[in-house]
């Protein structure tokens, strides 16, 4: 008997010693935190390889390796922030007159080139009247801007910028890089591409270049930089070829992260183990555009019958699943002018079939409408991209169960462009890239632009004309947003194209790396974070961390 007690004793003992140790885990391990703290190295995979890194000779609307680089690099004066609206960089403010044409920037005081000289309003001056120089083979539309800006120095820190005429938009053009004077100043225009500057650049921006060969580059954090030293001292970005050999190089453990777009080879893939698959929306959409200009399409009750006989969602699910999100209206997910109460149609074959029988299109033996002898057959010019070409044939087949037949043509890229510009074409599905952190579309809407080869629908219209003219010379953000919601609602109602899709940029990257902010948005609903081309990743690259340290926090440590 007393045995017999003895062994329950110890058997009491035992699991009280157990559920006292399981308690006193539980609650070591929630009162621990876990905390960034700098230290640590992180390799990121680049798809190409920079042609020249100086931003007055680069244009990286044609190199997304150089842009890459340059944004570790460099800084603007104004930088574009998380919410997507310009924020100081260089410049520690700015002020704009009463007629919306002077913008005076003040610089900062305490910033330094990589090389610890000063930065100068000297700097400022050398870099924007090299972009306005004939020596400038940067972005066209950078160029295009600044060219009609008179730069003067406004004091011991500051400048003037006084434009032609209000422009709203025109500090999205003041993120241009600034670069050093005193190391390019001296240099011919015509040597900059081939200058020493140009294959190891000094900057202001959060990392500096410590090292680089064709193969990839090593850079440290800066110490100085104006938004704190990053957390990682230590980044090295490697160069490949093409998605298929980065990929394999993040499959093998080569490198830690990867950003390639949605819509790529590579956006039906599964990421390797150890790493996460993060999307966000890019700048830029896929439109199937109409010829307003041309019968049927002139008429906007067909037109309204073509966009709601094609399910975007269905298309979406089945052909580019995870890889892209649907977009309604040109105003980008993501830009603060953004309208989510403004819905696109919804679909149903059935309401567009008896739309179609009440307009007189009536279907032939082969299924095949017409009206007045005219057959609904048209060609869909599309480009070589694949998400395209799969999304152009999924619209044929959708189109062709109301009787509307669709025969899709693929063309070289730049032959479509050329028929677009042209008007030469009834139905084409195309992309815009690069469309900037500002909503203005102007360009790509009004139309003053048809003759300029941009407004390629051809679409006229004397209140969205109103709409956008206005919405480019206000500089008050609340008036621009009721005329840009007004624009889409507007838009809608013409449908002049149908916008299919936004593309999503995936970063893939090891499960450490935090603090990036690159996923799409859950904690604010209608709150989408936007990548401002491929490099605004790194826009707040300073957060980043690969280190933490647990702390014990709470009752326990009193």
């Amino acid at each position: 008997m007393s045995r017999r007690i003895r062994f329950q004793i110890v058997i009491a003992v035992i699991s009280s010693t157990l559920v006292l140790g399981l308690m006193a885990y539980l609650a070591v391990s929630r009162a621990a935190v876990s905390r960034p703290i700098a230290g640590g190295t992180y390799v990121e995979g680049i798809v190409g390889l920079p042609t020249t890194l100086n931003p007055l000779v680069s244009d990286i609307t044609k190199d997304a390796a150089s842009a890459d680089v340059q944004s570790l690099v460099f800084d603007g004066l104004v930088r574009i922030g998380l919410d997507g609206l310009p924020e100081p960089g260089l410049a520690e403010s700015w002020d704009i007159d009463d007629t919306g044409t002077v913008y005076t920037f003040t610089l900062r005081s305490d910033i330094t080139w990589h090389d610890g000289q000063e930065v100068t309003v000297e700097d400022v001056l050398f870099t924007l009247r090299s972009v306005q120089g004939p020596a400038y083979t940067g972005s066209s539309s950078v160029a295009t801007v600044w060219r009609t800006v008179l730069v003067e120095r406004a004091g011991a820190r500051s400048i003037s910028c006084r434009l032609q005429a209000p422009f709203a938009p025109f500090l999205k053009f003041a993120t241009v890089p600034i670069v050093p004077a005193h190391l390019l100043a001296n240099i011919e225009p015509a040597e900059w591409a081939s200058s020493d500057f140009s294959l190891k650049p000094i900057g202001t921006g959060p990392y500096q270049i410590d090292d680089i060969t064709t193969e990839g580059m090593s850079l440290s954090a800066n110490p100085d930089y104006y938004l704190g030293k990053p957390l990682i001292p230590s980044l090295t970005l490697r160069f490949y070829e093409d998605d298929a050999l980065a990929f394999a190089a993040l499959t093998r453990g080569e490198i830690n992260g990867l950003a390639y777009v949605g819509t790529s080879a590579l956006g039906s893939y599964n990421v390797p183990r150890g790493m996460v698959r993060r999307t966000v929306p890019i700048d830029a959409y896929t439109v199937l555009t109409f010829n307003v200009r041309q019968a049927p399409f002139a008429d906007v009750d067909f037109r309204r019958q073509m966009a709601q006989a094609i399910d975007r969602d269905d298309l979406i699910r089945r052909v580019l699943p995870g890889q892209v999100m649907r977009l309604d209206t040109p105003i980008l997910a993501g830009w603060w002018a953004h309208n989510p109460s403004a819905v696109w149609y919804i679909p149903s074959k059935e309401r567009v079939n008896a739309a179609l029988d009440s307009l007189g299109y009536v279907a032939g033996d082969d299924g095949v409408r017409s009206k007045d002898g005219i057959r609904l057959a048209f060609e869909l010019l599309v480009d070589g991209a694949p998400d395209r070409n799969a999304a152009a044939n999924d619209i044929a087949d959708q189109l062709a169960q109301v009787g509307i037949q669709v025969t899709v043509v693929p063309l070289d890229g730049a032959v479509l462009l050329q028929r677009l510009e042209a008007g030469e074409f009834t139905m084409a599905l195309h992309g815009w890239q690069r469309l900037g952190p500002d909503p203005d579309v102007y360009e790509l809407w009004h139309s003053s632009q048809i003759d300029l080869g941009r407004n390629y629908s051809g679409l006229q219209d004397a209140e969205i004309d109103d709409t956008l003219s206005l919405a480019r010379i206000d500089n008050n953000l609340e008036t621009r947003m009721q005329l840009y919601s007004a624009f889409q609602q507007r838009w809608i109602d013409l449908a002049p194209s149908i916008i299919m899709y936004q593309p999503l940029e995936v970063y893939a990257v090891t499960s450490e790396l935090g603090g990036t902010t690159i996923t799409r948005r859950t904690d604010l609903p209608g709150v989408i974070n936007l990548l401002v081309g491929r490099e605004s990743r790194f826009r707040n690259v300073v957060h980043w961390f690969v280190t933490r340290s647990r702390e014990i926090q709470g009752d326990l440590l009193q």
